[in-house]
């Protein structure tokens, strides 16, 4: 305590003290309204950019649903297009494959038509050659005069010629 007493001045104190308050007072007068101002003016700042934010985020949030489902409609549009497309080509292959039946089935009657014309041809063919063979044969046998167990022989001669001949 000495110490404190010794060194204290209460004059000084006492000035220091005046001197506070008058810068107290000073600052309080002058100062602290335009940093209270200016305080306050930095808290409405702050408070309109966090409503700000806020009202953003709600935004974001509406658009991101409204973004979500506009998607789920194209999903669902393209779904149902591709559905739609793989029923048309369902359809068309089905077109194709009666199609090619109803050509092959055309073309199978025109080469049955066809075979049995050549058929029919190869038949009168065969009818005719088989006349002349006859007329030969008979035309053979009339020049020559011969018993019947020559004819039988020139007859199977006659044959085995035709034969080769065919």
């Amino acid at each position: 305590m000495e110490y404190f007493q010794e060194n204290i001045r209460l004059g000084e104190v006492f000035v220091q003290l005046i001197a506070f308050l008058i810068v107290f007072f000073t600052l309080k007068k002058f100062a602290w309204k335009p940093l209270t101002n200016v305080i306050k003016s930095r808290r409405e700042r702050f408070e309109q950019e966090w409503a700000g934010i806020e009202k953003m985020k709600t935004e974001l949030a509406t658009l991101e649903t409204e973004y979500r489902e506009h998607l789920q409609k194209i999903e669902e549009t393209s779904r149902v297009k591709m559905q739609e497309a793989v029923q048309d080509g369902r359809r068309i292959a089905r077109e194709i494959q009666e199609k090619a039946r109803a050509e092959s089935q055309a073309s199978f009657e025109k080469a049955k038509e066809n075979i049995e014309l050549e058929y029919e041809k190869i038949r009168i063919n065969l009818r005719r050659e088989i006349a002349k063979l006859s007329l030969q044969i008979a035309e053979k046998v009339v020049r020559e005069k011969m018993d019947p167990a020559q004819h039988e022989k020139k007859a199977l001669e006659l044959i085995e010629e035709l034969e080769g001949k065919l």
